[in-house]
């Protein structure tokens, strides 16, 4: 649980300095006619990117470490006389439901942000340096 939340305050400090530095950028948008509802789906959808690869890039990483684990300990027991086991396993419903849950995790992330951008006022935006 500890780590879940400090991913999401990490989402959610990478998508507030992301609107922070595109604070222009978002005013042009909006100046040129995107409606708050365009700009909030821009976020979103950059903040579900973000779940999306870290949900894969923890699988591969998580794969990689049980795989090493796996020969460690089996090498050990080989010299034991005990036969070859796999003892991490990573089900097809496991890994889509890790990546579901990372991309969840990350929208709910991605509120506050995502609805800060949208209220961006273009005039203000505009002269902000």
């Amino acid at each position: 649980m500890i780590g879940i939340t400090v991913a999401a305050l990490g989402i959610i400090n990478t998508m507030v300095m992301s609107i922070l530095e595109r604070y222009k950028e978002i005013g042009i948008m909006k100046a040129v006619g995107a409606s708050d509802r365009d700009v909030k789906k821009i976020f979103f959808f950059e903040s579900g990117v973000i779940g999306f690869m870290g949900g894969v890039f923890g699988l591969a990483l998580g794969w990689i470490v049980s795989n090493v684990i796996n020969l460690i300990i089996n090498g050990f027991a080989a010299r034991q006389g005990v036969p070859h086991i796999n003892y991490f396993s990573f089900p097809g419903w496991l890994c889509l439901g890790a990546i579901a849950f990372s991309i969840l995790i990350s929208l709910l992330a991605g509120v506050y942000p995502t609805l800060r951008a949208a209220r961006v006022d273009p005039v203000v935006a505009l002269r902000h340096d």
